[in-house]
């Protein structure tokens, strides 16, 4: 049974095909400028990127939607225009819908290559798909995700807009009634425009302001939302959650005290086969960490990188110098996670940013946690791309000469201050 068409076919779209351009519209703005507005330092800053990936997911459901009603529906006839211009527009159309699948779908790829989950507005979590969990493969996913954004803001969408305009305008055809029916070219101010400017207007407006929360302080700040709720209970968020939430607030997260007799931070490499494993000996640590309080924790690590050891003095010069730490001019790697998952009782990831050599990048720390008697073991191994951040230069820029992955293990034993 095929779905009936609207009584506007002649003239316009069919009707569903309507609805989905300027749904998909209003998506498509709203979780570009959500995006763009992600890094926001407050309580609701992981709200908003459950909220940016499941707008993505469906985007790109309702694109493989538009896309068979398309197939499935005959378009309207275009006017009369130069062949040029009947080129440019088609051309654009298949670029819109090869862009509304490529953009969500590389999102899809970017969250895949770590091991926080992909939730479809709180009601289940998508499969990661099959990539390496690198932080070089994600760095190329983001790039490439950022420029299919700016391409359709700075691009697509502009050439769209002022196309549709010049014929409304310039041309007085009938293309711009193909998705707004009765929108004729005169009367100018015809109460339809509501359709069009509404939809941006909105994009725009609740992309910069949906799920702004409260400011973090230094310290142990206040949330008024759990951090890992999906981002669909947030929205609807019930006062019983807030009440829940402000009590949770009201308790002080456990700070921690190294003991650095009893806690190691190594690596492992290699120089031309040759094993090399070293140590940091300087280093200082606060850590606000209550399992029961992920949303309101905070890890912040600084070493000091002229503390290095390997027990090779020779070797020690050479990891100090300008073609690896270049201790000189960056003489700090600091770490600092405000986010946190846990996948079981003891196991937990600490998702931060790792700054080595004036370089920033995410890093994703997987650890293992005991608490007993108000002392704290954590043990912790993640392998650190050097290249990433410039680590190694020269000749021993090769990873034939020194690999590129630099395993890192962390043991730490803490108490309760």
């Amino acid at each position: 049974m095929s779905l009936p068409d609207s009584p506007l076919t002649t003239a316009s779209y069919n009707v569903y095909s309507r609805w989905l351009h300027w749904i998909l519209a209003f998506l498509i703005l709203f979780v570009i400028f959500l995006g763009w507005n992600l890094d926001g330092d407050d309580t609701l800053r992981r709200a908003r990127y459950d909220l940016h990936k499941s707008v993505g997911i469906l985007i790109l459901l309702l694109s493989f939607v538009r896309l068979g009603l398309r197939l499935a529906y005959k378009a309207p006839p275009e006017p009369p225009m130069p062949k040029w211009q009947a080129l440019a527009a088609r051309s654009l159309h298949i670029g819109f819908y090869v862009v509304m699948i490529a953009m969500p779908l590389s999102g899809w790829l970017l969250v895949s290559t770590n091991v926080r989950p992909i939730p479809f507005f709180g009601l289940f979590d998508l499969p990661h798909l099959p990539v390496p969990q690198t932080e070089a493969l994600h760095d190329v996913l983001e790039e490439v995700h950022h420029l299919m954004a700016k391409l359709i803001i700075y691009g697509m969408v502009p050439l769209h807009v002022l196309a549709a305009l010049k014929h409304q305008f310039v041309d007085k055809d009938e293309v711009f009634q193909h998705m707004v029916p009765g929108l004729t070219p005169r009367p100018i101010l015809n109460w339809r425009w509501i359709v069009p400017l509404g939809v941006i207007l909105a994009a725009v407006v609740l992309g910069y302001t949906v799920l702004r929360g409260q400011p973090l302080a230094t310290g142990n700040p206040p949330v008024t939302t759990p951090a890992e709720a999906p981002a669909a209970e947030i929205v609807a968020a019930s006062a019983e959650t807030s009440a829940a939430a402000s009590s949770v607030s009201a308790e002080k997260v456990t700070s921690w005290t190294v003991d650095k007799a009893a806690s190691r931070i190594q690596f492992a490499t290699s120089l031309q086969g040759d094993a090399i494993t070293g140590s940091f000996s300087a280093y200082t640590a606060r850590i606000d960490f209550d399992p029961e309080q992920l949303a309101r924790s905070r890890v912040k690590v600084s070493i000091d990188l002229a503390s290095v050891s390997s027990g090779n003095s020779d070797y020690d010069s050479t990891i100090k110098g300008a073609d690896f730490f270049n201790v000189s001019v960056s003489p700090k790697a600091d770490f600092d996670a405000k986010s946190f998952t846990r996948t079981d009782a003891t196991h937990f990831i600490a998702h931060g940013t790792l700054k080595l050599r004036g370089v920033s990048k995410p890093l994703n720390l997987p650890f293992v946690l005991t608490v007993k008697n108000g002392v704290a073991e954590m043990n912790a191994t993640v392998d650190i791309d050097r290249t990433a951040y410039g680590v190694g230069a020269g000749e021993y820029a090769s990873t034939d000469l020194v690999p590129a992955k630099v395993p890192v293990t962390i043991r730490l034993k803490a108490r309760a201050a």
